[in-house]
């Protein structure tokens, strides 16, 4: 068992390093110095460009206090601004900037190039294989608790 459990964080590991990697690859053309949190905080506002801190971990799959450092990151360097709600003072809002918005459509387009550029260095057959794999893996994955 504990030899599976070692091989089975290898084998996460290993998927997530060359996937980061290969999305990151020519990523200092969009912002040379972005962080895979801040890219990772951009992700979790998925279509909107503003939304809630409980709403961007969700989004994110992360605890609210470790969003409220990667949206502090981006709104450093910024790429966000925080605001209170206008009917709810607890609730607090996070918004991108237009420098923000900007950073992140060149990211998701070139994230869309690098996808676009491996599948098609794939036979038809490697990519059933893999997509089926990923499917599977989440499949599974999803039923832990």
């Amino acid at each position: 068992m504990e030899e599976q459990l070692r091989h089975y964080m290898q084998v996460m590991r290993n998927f997530g390093n060359i996937y980061t990697k290969k999305v990151a690859d020519g990523i200092g053309n969009i912002k040379a110095d972005l962080r895979v949190s801040q890219m990772r905080a951009l992700f979790a506002f998925k279509d909107d460009y503003c939304l809630s801190m409980k709403e961007l971990a969700a989004n994110a799959g992360v605890k609210i206090s470790n969003m409220t450092m990667m949206v502090d990151r981006l709104i450093t360097e910024g790429m966000a601004v925080r605001d209170r709600d206008g009917s709810d003072r607890r609730k607090v809002m996070v918004r991108l900037t237009p420098e923000g918005e900007k950073i992140r459509s060149a990211f998701l387009a070139h994230r869309r190039k690098v996808a676009k550029n491996a599948f098609s260095h794939l036979s038809e057959d490697d990519k059933e294989k893999l997509l089926s794999s990923l499917d599977t893996a989440c499949k599974i994955l999803a039923k832990i608790e």
